[in-house]
């Protein structure tokens, strides 16, 4: 009975066989079923923007559909592989062997009505082995060919074509959103507007002490005539010039959330965030003149322009408001200002006119504000000294001499210096006065005083020196 057994097992293939061409041939129409169903519901939601019965009725159309597909074309040739589930028999596989090889006709079936015979003698068996050797060179499995199954895949390409065509049509995300919709038939979705809202402003983040503009676009195959701006619930009509609607908010700006409303139709939310600025709120200067004035310093409040002597330490004290830092800049340097909670404080000695400005910043904005001052420097003047010669005429070498001495700030000392005439190098001097004032006359009588040699000749001149710290004096002669 090995060539009989050996039959049964040939025809358990072939069954095998049978229904794994059953499964390629339902996976290949299920999936191409399946894909333009889901076309099909997502274009119905896509055109007619259904209420929530109305997808909840589509998507339970699709989910009925698709779990009808699955278990007719993919489960149950599944369930025939794994004998879960009883299909065709011996005899009905040895019919479909019989149809496709004209050679075995019925044999193969008288084969298995004589297998079932329930006497058992030895001539039926012989006959039984005798047959089934007869057959057994024939591949059953021939019968079945995997390509006729395979040429139902040209069908997925009819969904393939329809995405294609969705696509160029620009309509791609819009379309298969709308599957979104389906899934979700319990939330509330609206059809869009006819147009939409663009935002042209570039920045919504805005120091709160500048103006803000508003600038909004509408695209769409709708134009509307008035577009407002809804700010802490008020409505402000913007201007329109070339396609471009606009309002400027006057500071200053608060923080808010704003949408654009036209026709009914409103946009997103939007946030201007109102930054604050660096500020200046209380400003005074320290003016402390060289110690050689005698003058006490002086505050200035408010304002950063003066006029003081060469030589001022000009001390800034500036109280500011969200500012990080301040900086002092002029042509050529930028000097920073030391920080200690809201007070800035600078200092800087002034020698020549200084033209010079204030720069505040944050994280927010940098140099902010910039504010221009100057400052006028008074320089130390030369003093000057005028001096009158009276010859006495019975004394030939006597000569009296009348002065007079001054300086903007004071004089230290008049000297007369002399040495011999062509040897200015080995000059000597005498103190005639040492005023403390800023004018004083001096009296002198040649040569009294003098280390003079009466065989030589003698060269002289006045001398003044005023008070100006910074040089050691200045002299005029």
């Amino acid at each position: 009975m090995g060539a009989y057994h050996n039959i049964l097992a040939k025809l358990n293939g072939f069954i095998r066989k049978h229904y794994t061409q059953k499964l390629i041939k339902g996976t290949l129409l299920s999936i191409t079923l399946g894909v333009l169903f889901l076309l099909a519901v997502m274009g119905v939601e896509y055109l007619l923007w259904l209420n929530s019965t109305g997808r909840l009725i589509l998507l339970l159309a699709f989910l009925g559909t698709a779990l009808f597909l699955l278990y007719t074309y993919i489960l149950t040739p599944i369930f025939y592989l794994l004998k879960i589930k009883r299909g065709i028999s011996a005899k009905d596989a040895a019919s479909m062997i019989g149809k496709h090889f004209p050679n075995v006709g019925d044999k193969l079936l008288n084969l298995l009505d004589l297998a079932d015979n329930t006497k058992k003698t030895e001539l039926l068996l012989a006959s039984i082995e005798q047959r089934s050797q007869g057959l057994r060179p024939v591949p059953f499995t021939k019968a079945i060919d995997h390509k006729q199954a395979l040429r139902y895949s040209k069908y997925v390409l009819i969904p393939v074509v329809l995405i294609v065509l969705v696509y160029v049509s620009g309509n791609f995300n819009s379309f298969f959103r709308s599957y979104e919709r389906v899934v979700n038939y319990n939330l509330a979705y609206e059809p869009p507007a006819p147009f939409a809202f663009e935002l042209l402003s570039p920045d919504l983040n805005v120091i709160e002490s500048e103006p803000f503009t508003f600038q909004v676009a509408t695209k769409g195959t709708v134009r509307p005539e008035n577009v407002h701006v809804v700010i802490d619930g008020k409505e402000i009509l913007l201007q329109e010039e070339n396609g471009i609607h606009q309002y400027t908010l006057s500071p200053p700006i608060n923080s808010a959330v704003f949408n654009f409303k036209a026709n009914e139709v409103t946009s997103k939310s939007y946030l201007l965030q109102a930054l604050k600025a660096p500020a200046i709120v209380d400003f005074n200067i320290k003016l402390t003149y060289p110690s050689y004035l005698k003058k006490k310093a002086e505050i200035l409040k408010s304002t950063g322009n003066a006029t003081v002597p060469e030589g001022t330490n000009v001390t800034w004290d500036i109280v500011g408001q969200d500012t990080e830092r301040i900086n002092l800049i002029t042509k050529d340097t930028a000097l920073a200002f030391q920080k200690d909670d809201n007070m800035f404080t600078l200092s800087k000695h002034v020698y020549s006119n200084l033209s010079y400005q204030l720069t505040t910043s944050n994280t927010n904005a940098e140099d902010y504000e910039r504010l221009d001052y100057n400052f006028e420097v008074i320089k130390d003047g030369y003093p000057t000294v005028k001096v009158v010669q009276v010859l006495d005429s019975l004394e030939p070498n006597v000569s009296y001499y009348s002065g007079e001495a001054a300086d903007d700030y004071g004089l230290t000392k008049i000297n007369l210096v002399y040495f011999e005439k062509g040897d200015e190098r080995n000059k000597k001097m005498i103190v005639i006065s040492r005023p403390n004032t800023g004018f004083s006359q001096f009296y002198y009588t040649f040569p009294s005083g003098l280390d003079l040699d009466a065989s030589k000749s003698y060269e002289f001149y006045f001398l003044v020196t005023d008070n100006d710290g910074i040089r050691n004096g200045k002299t005029t002669k």
